[in-house]
């Protein structure tokens, strides 16, 4: 997936962007689609992962996918995609990937490192590591949170609370002036380790090009690499 960063000023000064490669676990939530478009898409979406669902089940997931899109796009995302698979104790795992770009000035990697990481870490709720990746340092920032699913009616009671992981990727590219934000969600605690992995390979993707993407080397990182950057 390619960022976009806008048209040429000249010439002779090339356009500078990023792109990165979501691993194949996730599926697509449509966010480059129009309206239109994107409704058609999560239906597809729903048969493939619900296929052995009911037309209501495979339709409620349907406006569940889309409601996680309407959202992702009011925040300014580029990308917003699930993951769903089942477990071998017979559980249903599942998370949501929310990608997006901030705007950030030119200025020396170290220093908007740095201040980043201080800045994240004034939040007593949050812990923050900083690790390298293959386009440099990057945040990653682990927090528990909890969500109260609405009530089905206003006289029905509230529903139990549940427990979430956010786990957030923050990638400084000061040469395209953008902050790259990567976050995943889960309720799946159990298989925390399993998406922290998935994190950790889409971070090593991420590439600064001119003009046009570069084709990613081949690398051989261990899960023993995986396992250090991301703890």
């Amino acid at each position: 997936m390619t960022a976009d960063q806008g048209p040429h000023t000249a010439a002779s000064q090339p356009e500078i962007g990023f792109d990165f490669d979501v691993p194949v676990d996730f599926h697509d939530l449509g966010m480059h689609l129009t309206d239109e478009e994107r409704w058609a898409h999560l239906e597809e979406v729903a048969s493939e992962i619900w296929s052995g669902g009911t037309d209501y089940q495979r339709q409620g997931v349907q406006q569940l996918y889309a409601d996680v899109a309407a959202a992702a796009a009011g925040d300014g995302a580029s990308y917003a995609g699930i993951c769903m698979f089942a477990t071998e104790d017979d559980r249903v795992s599942t998370a949501s990937l929310i990608i997006r770009s901030d705007t950030i000035d030119s200025g020396d990697l170290e220093t908007i490192t740095g201040t980043l990481q201080e800045s994240l870490s004034l939040n007593p709720s949050v812990d923050v590591y900083r690790t390298e990746v293959e386009v440099g340092p990057a945040l990653v920032q682990f927090m528990a949170i909890e969500w109260t699913p609405p009530a089905p009616s206003a006289d029905a009671p509230r529903p139990a609370a549940i427990p979430l992981v956010n786990v957030d990727v923050y990638i400084p590219l000061p040469k395209t002036r953008s902050l790259l934000v990567m976050s995943l969600t889960t309720p799946s605690l159990p298989d925390l380790p399993h998406y922290v992995a998935l994190m950790s390979e889409l971070a090593e993707t991420v590439r600064v090009h001119d003009d046009q993407p570069t084709v990613p080397e081949q690398r051989g990182e261990s899960a023993a690499r995986i396992e250090a950057a991301f703890g």
